[in-house]
């Protein structure tokens, strides 16, 4: 999967999808639009590696230049920075924004109190308390691999890589967990296994899962896997073990990059990132999906609250139409917008694109701010500093790029517009609007004709002069 957002989407509204205040990453660290926060992410990545204290930070560029394949890997296209200025950046970035998790990803109080992270970052930090921050590091194009923040912490404690000291084991997974809960619009699952958060390849696409998956998967076993367990598994350590020696071989520039990106490309966890499919991506054009929040409710539809938006569904005995409920702050647009650009450009084809889905069945729900106020008074909509006009625009702003193919969102759209439009005062209010349009029609026509037929009468006049006309006919 690539980690760059639609060129339709982006073009609609670029802000929401190309970071204006941080840059993190190869693709945006050295945008000048986030020159203003160069120096003090330069100082804030500084302090937090003076706080660890067992290496120089020219020692965890160096061990992070054995990454730099799977670096390039991760980003999936060409980077022309060479091994050092990519491992760099991913130690700036990448100490920065574990600053930000240790910030938001648990409270102050338990900051204060872990004897692990207690002296490495200032609760009272005023300068990363911006939004701007908060959001721009869920855009698709502003991704740090987890594999790089676990890396970076292995580095730091000094540990052995095929051992897990207890700030990789337990803290940064809960801090991952609790930074992506502390922004998600959307509830997320709880009680999410420490070793999966893990696995995950970046902040968003665990945020993705954690809304997305109706149960948290299973714990990932510790141990590591004992050779000869599988063939499968003896082949791919058999062609680690050669890839890794022929990368060291002297050998010609041009044939050592491809060898390091296959062994870069081995190294991702693939079992977390599925090809992408998509290409030739065409706007798709949708009217009228389903009828909005208003003129269902003045039909006597109501709205119930759901956990989730697997279970978004229709009941036609009750009349009730299930939503999960909706967080909305003044972050909600970019990462709902970039949600749908992750699963657009992570998603195959052949896969249902179901949040996509659920954000197109809300901007047919949602016209106006009517709509907005019905869905607060029904509890799907919460907000308390983000005006009813502003919500309208999280939700239409966010257009389909190809078909969405979700079942079962379809057929709960499906339910809800056979009970809607089988109403008698529905099907009565549609009746008396095609007479009304046909009446207009024939108005329309009717004066039409007369106009011509004054125009003509007009030309004939000036040709023959009707005054002579009428005095003979008198």
């Amino acid at each position: 999967m690539r980690l760059q957002s639609p060129q339709l989407s982006k073009a609609s509204n670029r802000e929401a999808y190309t970071p204006q205040t941080v840059g993190l990453g190869i693709l945006h660290h050295s945008r000048s639009e986030t020159e203003a926060m160069q120096i003090y992410k330069l100082k804030a990545a500084k302090h937090i590696h003076r706080g660890f204290g067992h290496i120089q930070l020219k020692e965890l560029i160096e061990g992070l230049v054995e990454l730099v394949p799977s670096i390039r890997a991760f980003y999936q296209m060409y980077l022309t920075d060479n091994e050092i200025a990519v491992a760099f950046v991913m130690a700036i970035d990448g100490l920065f924004l574990f600053k930000l998790l240790c910030l938001y990803g648990i409270g102050k109080e338990a900051l204060a109190s872990s004897n692990i992270l207690r002296g490495l970052v200032d609760p009272a930090d005023i300068r990363l308390h911006q939004d701007g921050i908060l959001r721009e590091t869920m855009m698709l194009e502003n991704q740090i691999p987890i594999l790089v923040l676990k890396n970076i912490l292995l580095l730091e404690c000094s540990e052995p890589k095929m051992k897990k000291p207890p700030i990789v084991r337990e803290c940064l997974p809960q801090l991952l967990l609790g930074y992506c809960k502390a922004l998600s619009p959307l509830k997320v699952l709880e009680k999410y296994p420490n070793s999966v958060a893990l696995k995950h390849a970046h902040l968003l696409d665990l945020l993705y899962n954690l809304i997305m998956l109706k149960e948290p998967p299973e714990e990932v076993p510790e141990e590591e896997p004992v050779e000869g367990r599988s063939e499968a598994a003896w082949v791919q350590k058999s062609l680690d073990r050669t890839l890794g020696v022929v990368a060291t071989l002297a050998i010609p520039q041009e044939i050592r990059k491809p060898i390091e990106l296959l062994k870069g490309l081995l190294e991702l966890p693939w079992s977390n990132l599925d090809p992408s499919s998509v290409k030739n991506i065409v706007p798709v054009v949708e009217e009228s999906l389903i009828p909005t929040a208003s003129n269902l409710c003045g039909f006597g539809v109501k709205f119930s609250s759901a956990d989730r938006i697997s279970a978004v569904g229709f009941d036609r005995a009750t009349a009730s139409l299930k939503l999960p409920t909706v967080k909305v702050t003044v972050n909600s647009e970019v990462i709902i917008r970039n949600l749908v650009a992750y699963e657009v450009m992570s998603k195959p084809e052949s896969e249902p694109l179901i949040f996509t889905r659920y954000v197109e069945l809300m901007n047919g729900i949602v016209k106006t701010a009517e709509e907005v106020a019905v869905l607060k008074k029904h509890g799907i909509l919460e907000s308390e500093s983000v005006e009813d006009t502003d919500i309208v625009k999280i939700f239409s702003g966010s257009k389909a790029v190809r078909p969405a193919n979700a079942a079962d969102l379809d057929k709960a759209i499906t339910d809800v517009n056979n009970y809607y439009n089988g109403l008698r005062r529905v099907k009565a209010c549609k009746f008396m609007k095609k007479c009304g349009l046909t009446l207009w029609h024939v108005r329309t026509l009717v004066a039409a004709i007369l106009l011509l037929s004054l125009l003509a009468l007009q030309t004939f006049c000036t040709v023959y002069g009707c005054p002579r006309i009428f005095a003979k006919t008198n």
